[in-house]
């Protein structure tokens, strides 16, 4: 039996050498595509649409910032699962993710690989649950006029057996 693709994700620094860590921490469970900035992974996003399902940036590179970024993520792939990751804990930039971007959640570098790989496995399903949820909820609703016939049918056949 063939194993399910690899959620993706994108990781957004201007460290290089973070970049790398990160890749190396998440790469056995995880398609990882890397930006140096946010116009960068823009690109990136563009090119790859709604096949990331994770986005974790950190808040401050040159340029345009992380919630800056994240902000715009969530107006054009507003599926897709924002972190943001930090080595500072300024509670504007908390209230702006939050507010502007709709973080899933804001880390603290340095991080530990295992709860950064709990945190992004998490924010994966939570993207899964999202898209299965639309999808289930869309086929209800296209699935209710066929139903109201089938039964509008079966009570006209009852009504013409029974009287």
């Amino acid at each position: 039996m063939a194993r399910p693709p690899l959620p993706a994700v994108l990781v957004v620094d201007d460290e290089v050498r973070s970049q790398e860590a990160l890749r190396r921490t998440l790469e056995e469970d995880f398609q990882v595509f890397t930006a140096s900035d946010g116009e960068a992974a823009l690109a990136i996003m563009a090119q790859a649409g709604d096949s990331i399902q994770v986005v974790l940036c950190d808040q401050r590179m040159p340029g345009m910032s992380g919630v800056a970024f994240l902000k715009e993520v969530r107006e054009r792939w507003p599926e897709a699962v924002r972190i943001v990751l930090s080595g500072y804990s300024e509670a504007e930039d908390i209230i702006a993710g939050i507010n502007e971007a709709g973080i899933y959640q804001y880390l603290l570098k340095p991080w530990q690989p295992e709860q950064l790989l709990l945190t992004l496995q998490s924010a994966a399903s939570a993207w899964r649950l999202a898209r299965d949820n639309q999808h289930l909820s869309l086929e209800l609703r296209t699935a209710e006029p066929v139903l109201k016939k089938r039964v509008e049918y079966k009570y006209e056949r009852v009504k013409r057996e029974f009287g």
